[in-house]
Formats: C-alpha cells, structure tokens, sequence
C-alpha cells in the first residue's frame, strides 16, 4: 500500500492479538524513541507513545515477537502513523502504526504468532 492511499482514520482490518513489550520508534534520521506495544495484526500495530506524531507520518518500528516458549523474532518495519490520541491511563500516546511494504516472510511470522 501506498502512503498517500492511506486514510488518517483507517483501522486495521485483521484478527489482532496482544502483544505487550518494549519496541522503538524512529522517525525518519531522528533517534529512536522507547515505546511499549499494545497489539499486532498483520497489517499494523498499537503502540504507547511519548509523543502525538501526525496521521501519515512515516516512520519505522522495531519490536520483539515471541514465536515459540523459547525463540523470539526482532521485527523492523516501515510504518505510517494512521491515528494517535491520548490515553491518561497508559500516560502516553495511543498510536495507531500501518506497516508498509512488508515482506512476505515478516507477514508470516506475525501470521504465526496471531494464529497461535
């Protein structure tokens, strides 16, 4: 998908499932900034954040899944910020990540750990 199709508003479509843990969060040469995870799907994930970034900024996330009781997988993804709101409960940013040009091999290891 292309970013200048994406509508600031839109909501994954795909089964997600939970996934809490520490990811990072760069926008484009800037440093990367800690962040937590809240879910994955194939097709984005939701993150805390301690910044409002724009709808439709690109940036690219990096995080840990665990495949098996003991093998875990580091993805790094590009992504583009479809919503972000605040959330006094989690004391940070609520932000809505669409994963972009994922390769397929990506796709299947988020395809495992949601089906499991």
């Amino acid at each position: 998908m292309q970013i200048d199709e994406i509508e600031p508003n839109e909501r994954r479509q795909h089964e997600r499932r939970v996934l809490r843990g520490m990811s990072q969060l760069q926008f484009g040469k800037n440093s990367a900034m800690e962040t937590r995870t809240m879910d994955v799907s194939i097709s984005g994930l939701g993150i805390i954040a301690p910044v409002n970034p724009p709808a439709r900024t690109q940036c690219t996330i990096r995080f840990v899944v665990p495949i098996d009781a003991d093998r875990n997988v580091t993805i790094t993804a590009p992504a583009v910020v479809t919503h972000c709101v605040y959330t006094h409960a989690e004391d940070g940013f609520k932000v809505g990540l669409m994963f972009v040009n994922m390769p397929a091999e990506t796709t299947a290891v988020l395809q495992r750990f949601i089906k499991r």
